[in-house]
């Protein structure tokens, strides 16, 4: 007689048991849509309405070439199969799948469900297990209670052959009687670990040495019929120990005559290599042999130490200072190792590259690029005096014709050209010696955001007075960083302003725009100052950062651009362009962070 079930037990398997079973279950159409799923599979599989089971399971474009779920709606016939697809998080999964047709009242299998379970972490260690038993390095062979070998692993297959079957004494040693030193039968007899050394015969007059060891494989109920020996070969042991001599002193020897510091800590955090480098390094006496984790995380950046054992695998700080036992700061590349062995951890390796030289050098690049500017300042000079001297022997020839022709028109309009270029000349000589001359530049933690701002307010009534639309962009938040405040200021005032002249400049009367814009990307701060102004032809721009360059005829001296770029220059950044005629231009500054000046002594020369 069948027993009903009562109405809430019934009630709550139809509402909760399709989502308590601990196995994904996905109900799948003909067309290969999920049109349900219970919670086990979203957090086995992820996300699934509005998909198909492909794209769910194997992450596919399109239907799996072989599908048991296809051929379940053919024949209707339940399948059960091992697939190999994508978790949630996108990684290989192994799960065994039952594939269950579900049929309507006339026969037709209009769904199909699908029940997988998860074997990723079985069939993993299934083959850590096969894997341990095949590549362990020593011979390994399990025996009965008749001595007989019924199982051996990947290497003492490759050592003798197969022998499962045999008799261990006489596929080992060629004996016709058990051994009398058998340590197999001291483990059958009392059922603990014993070891001993044996002599394996194989091959013409090639003997083995082994060391064996015999463990019993006890079952549930502590019972054993069957004896693990393992047997390492201390004849190629003992030769390896020479060879590991020859390459410890061959290491000892590479990592002593490193130009980069290398240092080594075991588990317990106490150094076991320091080489001549990082004694050179950190300023450690010769003669100070021990030298305690202590005074290393003191000399280290704060908490490196405990941060690389508790971390990832490697940790890697591109600059970083050290500090020396005397109490000075070095640049340094600070790389660090965790140190295993399978799963146990060991120790830590620390690599130390001395950025002292390379500091140096990049100071003198620098040097090298502020003087290339000042050449170019030189250049430009020469250039701009030529023909400010034209200019004023024009003058004077007009006077003078004048006064000896008596005309007075001459006269007049020589002494015009003369002023004119007078005051030019005055103007001249004011902004170049007001830029040769340079100024201390005062480096503090500065909001580049604000800085942009208060051009785009300095601006905003000049170019709403030409119809210009001003704007200032910063699409995500920028971190402070130190500069001088003054001199980018001047950097954006000279971009912006020679951008609205763009605007002014340009036959376009209508929508004209500049936007300045801070952006961030790979530690490198970007401001950018962009129009749609009236743009540069390919002669003007060759000649924007060259010489005393303006396009504003008597309104400049061409000295805007080569400040901003000399400023630039004094931040460790570069300052480049893009522009067309008639669409606009687009000036960028880039500033590393890693290159920022770090002092507020630092002095322009």
């Amino acid at each position: 007689m069948m027993t009903t079930l009562p109405n809430d037990i019934d009630k709550w398997i139809r509402d909760n048991l399709f989502d308590a079973v601990p196995m994904a279950i996905a109900v799948i159409d003909r067309k290969y849509n999920i049109i349900h799923a219970n919670k086990s599979f979203e957090q086995m599989f992820g996300l699934w309405q509005n998909r198909k089971c492909y794209a769910v399971y194997k992450n596919r474009d399109a239907a799996c070439a072989i599908c048991k779920g296809s051929e379940a709606f053919k024949d209707g016939v339940a399948r059960t199969n091992e697939e190999v697809g994508y978790n949630k998080n996108g990684r290989l999964t192994r799960y065994i799948q039952h594939s269950i047709p579900v049929k309507d009242d006339n026969g037709e299998v209009r769904f199909i469900v699908e029940i997988a379970t998860d074997i990723t972490e079985i069939e993993l260690m299934r083959k850590e297990h096969q894997l341990l038993l095949d590549q362990v390095p020593c011979n390994i062979l399990v025996i009965n209670r008749d001595f007989r070998i019924v199982r051996t692993n990947l290497r003492l297959r490759q050592l003798l052959g197969d022998i499962d079957g045999e008799l261990c004494f006489k596929a080992l040693k060629g004996y016709d009687e058990k051994c009398a030193e058998c340590t197999a039968h001291q483990t059958f007899s009392d059922g603990d670990i014993h070891s001993g050394s044996h002599v394996w015969a194989h091959g013409e007059d090639h003997v083995s040495h082994m060391l064996v060891t015999t463990v019993p494989l006890r079952k549930a109920d502590n019972s054993f019929d069957l004896v693990m020996e393992m047997a390492v070969d201390v004849t190629k042991t003992l030769k390896l120990e020479d060879e590991l001599k020859v390459a410890h002193t061959f290491l000892e020897s590479i990592i002593d005559t490193a130009l980069d510091g290398i240092l080594a800590l075991d588990d317990q955090s106490n150094i076991t290599i320091i080489n001549s480098a990082a004694r050179r390094i950190f300023h450690f006496p010769e003669n100070q042999i021990q030298i305690t984790k202590d005074t290393l995380s003191e000399l280290l950046p704060h908490g490196f130490l405990g941060q690389v054992a508790a971390g990832s695998k490697y940790s890697f700080l591109q600059e970083t200072e050290v500090k020396t036992m005397d109490g000075d700061m070095i640049p340094v590349r600070l790389i660090s190792t965790r140190l295993k062995t399978e799963d146990r951890f060991i120790g830590i390796a620390l690599y130390i590259q001395d950025l002292t030289e390379i500091k140096g050098l990049e100071k003198e690049k620098l040097e090298a690029e502020r003087l290339a500017a000042v050449g170019q300042t030189v250049a430009g000079l020469a250039h701009g005096v030529k023909n400010l001297i034209n200019a004023l022997e024009g003058g004077m020839y007009l006077l003078k014709s004048g006064i000896s022709n008596n005309r007075m028109d001459r006269v007049s309009g020589g002494m015009d050209m003369l002023i004119r270029n007078i005051e030019r000349v005055s103007m001249f000589v004011k902004e170049f010696l007001a830029f040769s001359k340079g100024r201390e530049i005062h480096v503090k933690i500065e909001d580049p955001a604000l800085i942009a701002h208060e051009v785009v307010e300095l601006y905003a009534g000049q170019a709403a007075n030409h119809g210009i639309e001003l704007r200032c962009e910063i699409p995500d938040p920028v971190t402070p960083a130190p500069m001088d405040y003054e001199g980018m200021h001047e950097c954006l005032t000279n971009l912006v302003g020679n951008a609205i002249d763009a605007c002014n400049m340009s036959e376009k009367k209508e929508n004209c725009f500049v936007a300045v814009r801070i952006s961030e990307k790979d530690d490198i701060l970007i401001f950018e100052v962009i129009d749609n102004g009236i743009g540069m032809d390919y002669e003007v721009k060759q000649k924007v950062f060259t010489n005393f360059f303006t396009t504003k005829g008597l309104g400049g001296a061409g000295l805007g651009l080569l400040t901003t770029k000399k400023i630039v220059q004094e931040h460790g950044g570069t300052i480049t362009f893009t522009s067309e005629p008639g669409e606009g231009s687009t000036f960028s500054i880039h500033l590393p962070r890693k290159r920022l000046p770090q002092h507020n002594s630092f002095i322009n020369t």
